[in-house]
């Protein structure tokens, strides 16, 4: 496959550059790309996401378990994982623009309202499951069930921050000027 990228106007390079956003000839398509979306605020915490939810796995995976309370964490982990992933593609390659915005937002809010709700409830099955029966049994073992509690808590307070930024960044785009009221008065 020949891929090259499109440059419709001389005027629009400066140095070696072009300007927002970038279109890339792939096969016959054109594809637009926002290559500055993973270096902005949204970007960034999705990134930081996906990192936090990869250690919470690890230290999921590296606690011994009591019951199955280590499912949960590990699939809404995972599911967590899925969805930032698939968020920061959607915005990277500008499929965003391709449904309303309000579906947009109304999915993107579901999906982090599910993920922030389901690491809330794995952490506290991890702390009174796992991490408080090996405090009371053996504590060398409560060290990391308890480490992988913290890191869920954390995750999920990192999905609250996401939901926040979305409904800022809802709440700036969707603003619209009072309408004039009329002066008749009625009859």
């Amino acid at each position: 496959m020949h891929i090259e990228e499109q440059i419709t106007d001389e005027s629009e390079v400066v140095g070696n550059e072009s300007f927002y956003p970038k279109q890339v000839i792939w096969g016959q398509k054109v594809i637009t790309l926002d290559t500055f979306y993973a270096s902005q605020c949204r970007g960034i915490t999705k990134i930081v996401c996906i990192a936090m939810c990869f250690f919470a796995i690890v230290l999921v995976c590296g606690s011994q378990p009591v019951n199955d309370e280590r499912g949960p964490a590990l699939f809404f982990c995972f599911l967590g994982i899925v969805v930032s992933f698939g968020v920061l593609l959607e915005y990277t390659f500008m499929l965003n623009t391709h449904i309303t915005a309000t579906c947009g937002f109304i999915i993107e809010a579901l999906l982090y309202v599910i993920v922030s709700v389901g690491l809330l409830v794995s952490a506290i099955l991890m702390w009174v499951f796992c991490a408080a029966h090996w405090a009371d049994m053996n504590p060398d073992w409560a060290t990391m069930p308890s480490l992988a509690t913290a890191a869920l808590f954390l995750c999920s307070a990192l999905y609250f921050i996401e939901i926040c930024i979305l409904i800022n960044d809802a709440r700036r785009c969707s603003w619209r000027p009072p309408q004039p009221t009329s002066s008749v008065l009625p009859h």
